[in-house]
């Protein structure tokens, strides 16, 4: 009884307690799809898969921005799958806001690398790309 109290407990608590989402895996995932996703494909990205991981200020302010001559999302012009090969994730900050820089190589023989800083903001309970800069 004892035992399975024990198990019943643990089990709960790690469901319960997901101590923090791995922001830095999900941005690493995210940004492996929407660069392959974007070089391989001529079709919008789907709506429903940007929102996922979107905050609505974000998509409001940034995604449907005409003027924009970039991609909000990777603050580049061009998409190369061969960049996943390289995205890192590293925390820069932790506060209310959280705060990482994203980078990957876009010319593998100069190692030039292209790097972001990416604000999360939590939203209906999830971790969310709010903001994206140039670092």
């Amino acid at each position: 009884m004892r035992t399975t109290c024990f198990c019943a407990m643990a089990l709960l608590l790690a469901s319960c307690s997901s101590p923090e989402e791995n922001n830095e895996e999900k941005l690493r995932s995210f940004y492996a799809w929407y660069i392959t996703y974007n070089d391989t494909s001529s079709a919008t990205v789907p709506k429903d898969s940007i929102e996922k991981y979107c905050t609505k200020s974000f998509i409001r302010d940034f995604m449907h921005d005409p003027d924009l001559d970039y991609d909000p999302i990777t603050s580049t012009q061009d998409f190369d799958k061969n960049w996943v090969n390289s995205i890192m994730v590293s925390k820069a900050t932790q506060d209310r806001q959280k705060i990482y820089r994203v980078s990957f190589l876009t010319d593998d023989k100069e190692k030039i690398s292209h790097n972001i800083v990416v604000t999360m903001g939590k939203e209906q309970g999830a971790w969310k790309i709010d903001l994206v800069k140039d670092n």
